[in-house]
């Protein structure tokens, strides 16, 4: 039924859609190759070629998403560059803002110590056990 469908299609053999309806058929295994080669004369080197087509057209960008370049868009270079700028300068200005934090906590941990004489902050390198 199937390759009837097909064989009725003389005129559009080298459209896309005629190729990707002939390797569906035959990935899909309605028809066997030899019928396919029979009965619209496409040899089996050709079927091959087009299904190895179809895997790289239809079937590729889904399963291996980022092998496909094409798909991605271009950037435009002067606006890119200048939201790079943009960024980096907001993630600087954080640097700063927990840099401060940080030295601010430290100078806190460092008066209680000294008003409370208790050690806080952990002294580097642990004591061996006496065991």
């Amino acid at each position: 039924m199937y390759i009837s469908v097909l064989q009725r299609n003389k005129k559009s053999r080298n459209s896309l859609q005629f190729k990707r309806r002939v390797v569906e058929v035959y990935r899909a295994e309605i028809a066997q190759p030899a019928h396919i080669q029979h009965y619209l004369h496409i040899s089996l080197t050709e079927l091959r070629q087009l299904n190895r087509w179809y895997f790289k057209h239809r079937l590729a960008p889904y399963l291996y998403p980022y092998r496909c370049y094409k798909s991605m868009k271009k950037h435009n270079q002067p606006a890119y560059v200048k939201a790079l700028e943009e960024r980096l300068a907001a993630t600087e200005a954080e640097n700063k803002l927990l840099k401060r934090k940080a030295e601010a906590f430290e100078t806190a941990i460092q008066i209680a110590e000294k008003q409370f004489q208790i050690p806080i902050l952990k002294k580097s390198g642990t004591k061996p056990s006496t065991n």
